[in-house]
């Protein structure tokens, strides 16, 4: 089994005020988002891509390998339901074969936008001063224990 898939998600909420009340936020307030970035995260590959917001919702895609393989992937969505702003992810295997169940995604609530960070509870993206997209995600490890996965992307040029 894949060694990052022994990770649980910590989906509890961080302690955190909000930038921006949450009525008063929109999609267009996840912009910063858009664009292609790589870098380095889990020990690997870490890709990712955001297309501009559209239709009040934001998609992106998530990729993690090694020098040698794919090791999983993610399609992600930020969006606003009756309960707020999340962000919402579903991973897969490298033969496309899906973590969650059919029906099933990993949420995370939303918490704070400011025009360069935003905060999901146990996941935040920020773009740092050297223009890099930094991204934080909380895990718990199997023993209990919580950690910070820490991805350092740098923004690429597609053509």
């Amino acid at each position: 089994m894949n060694s990052i898939r022994r990770f649980a998600l910590l989906l509890t909420p961080c302690l955190a005020v909000s930038a921006q009340a949450n009525d008063e936020v929109t999609i267009d307030d996840f912009a910063f988002l858009t664009g292609a970035w790589s870098g380095t995260g889990f020990g690997g590959i870490s890709e990712e891509m955001w297309i501009p917001p559209s239709d009040g919702r934001m998609f992106g895609i998530f990729k993690q390998s090694t020098t040698e393989e794919l090791t999983f992937t993610e399609f992600m969505e930020i969006v606003e339901t009756d309960e707020g702003w999340i962000l919402r992810l579903k991973h897969f295997n490298p033969d496309f074969s899906g973590w969650e169940e059919k029906n099933d995604y990993v949420t995370f609530k939303f918490q704070s936008v400011t025009e360069n960070k935003a905060v999901f509870g146990g996941l935040s993206y920020e773009i740092v001063d050297s223009g890099h997209l930094e991204i934080q995600l909380r895990l718990r490890q199997d023993d209990g224990s919580i950690s910070t996965a820490i991805f350092d992307l740098a923004p690429i040029i597609l053509n």
